[in-house]
């Protein structure tokens, strides 16, 4: 994923729309003056947050899989599986 580079005064004008974004997005460039001017991510918290709103959208389907939803919670660097 690219990041994503735009004016820093179009970032002030849709703020709202590009905070609704950040969590989806890999960095957001602000430029002024067509210059790189800084660098802007959403926290790991939010990423998480977002992440799991999804998290389970598939539990009760045909493309449920319990085995496929232990691997997803178990990090290759985690031996314990993540409990919610």
């Amino acid at each position: 994923m690219s990041p994503t580079i735009i004016p820093i005064t179009d970032f002030i004008r849709k703020f709202g729309s590009y905070a609704d974004q950040l969590p989806m997005l890999e960095e957001l460039i602000l430029t002024r003056d067509g210059r790189p001017f800084a660098t802007v991510k959403a926290t790991a918290q939010e990423k998480n947050r977002e992440f799991l709103r999804f998290f389970g959208a598939w539990k009760g389907t045909p493309l449920d899989s319990d085995s496929f939803w232990k691997t997803v919670r178990t990090r290759r660097n985690r031996t314990k599986q993540v409990v919610f």
